[in-house]
């Protein structure tokens, strides 16, 4: 089974730039997992927390269910959590030392069976964590930044003063509402409609919107644009944040606050990322 990296996800959206190719990364990460299991086992448990945190309502739930595996078909590359079990990257945590509850890792092993339930048919895989490796500051190698440079960028997301932390980059903002606000109530539409309008005049999109976020990737490729599914690094440009589960493996730069850099526990994935 093969993962592509970073590098492959790089050189792939260059080229989609240049040609003017369409082009989407879409990454499900445990919360779509998650999402994904409690649809297809009547967890509503599980499905009432994320209904309420990414501001989904109950009767579009199936619709937008269809609508992530009918974009994720047509991506270029989706997420796999197989990284976690196959020895080629960091174990998935919860805090710096503490492993995922048993819960999520079994939904996390079961990763293809919920694949195959919910029609995701591509195996066109990346790593989860991509986002964030895709900021890396590794000697050599390309990050997300040098895909930015002279080039026409919109980032969809709920912190809109990324675009002050981005000044020497091209940037316009959409912005969201963020979570528990009731995000398809109040941004949903608005959206949509932007992109519809606007897909094809960026080289490409930065999307940190969530679990509708998939939506709005996908719908950026399927109209001639080009999409990266960035989450939390956002929230990392904006505030400095970086979740506990990382402070093992990465850390801040000291040539860029902007990006990242491995650890030394980090650095012995290398090859993989």
């Amino acid at each position: 089974m093969k993962i592509y990296t970073t590098q492959d996800i790089l050189n792939k959206l260059d080229h989609c730039i240049r040609y003017k190719i369409p082009f989407s990364h879409i990454r499900f990460g445990d919360g779509g997992i998650k999402f994904i299991h409690s649809v297809l086992f009547n967890d509503f448990k599980q499905l009432n927390v994320i209904v309420k945190k990414e501001g989904l309502p109950y009767n579009k739930i199936a619709e937008i269910f269809e609508l992530w595996g009918y974009y994720a078909r047509q991506a270029d590359f989706i997420d796999t959590p197989e990284v976690y079990y196959n020895g080629t990257f960091w174990p998935r945590l919860k805090k710096k030392s503490k492993p995922i509850n048993l819960e999520t890792d079994h939904k996390m092993r079961i990763w293809k069976d919920l694949y195959n339930r919910a029609e995701i048919d591509n195996e066109n895989y990346c790593n989860p964590e991509s986002n964030c490796l895709l900021i890396l500051d590794i000697p050599g190698r390309r990050n997300i930044f040098d895909i930015m440079k002279n080039r026409k960028v919109c980032i969809i997301g709920a912190k809109p003063e990324v675009k002050h932390v981005l000044f020497g980059y091209d940037i316009d903002i959409v912005e969201i509402v963020g979570q528990w606000q009731n995000h398809y109530k109040n941004s949903f539409s608005k959206t949509i409609d932007i992109i519809q309008n606007s897909a094809k005049e960026y080289d490409f999109w930065m999307v940190a919107a969530g679990e509708l976020g998939r939506i709005y990737t996908g719908m950026i490729k399927e109209l001639g644009g080009r999409a990266m599914d960035l989450g939390f690094v956002v929230d990392y440009w904006t505030e400095g944040y970086l979740h506990p589960r990382f402070y093992r493996f990465i850390s801040p730069s000291l040539n860029n606050k902007l990006e990242l850099r491995l650890t030394y526990e980090g650095k012995q994935y290398i090859d993989y990322i």
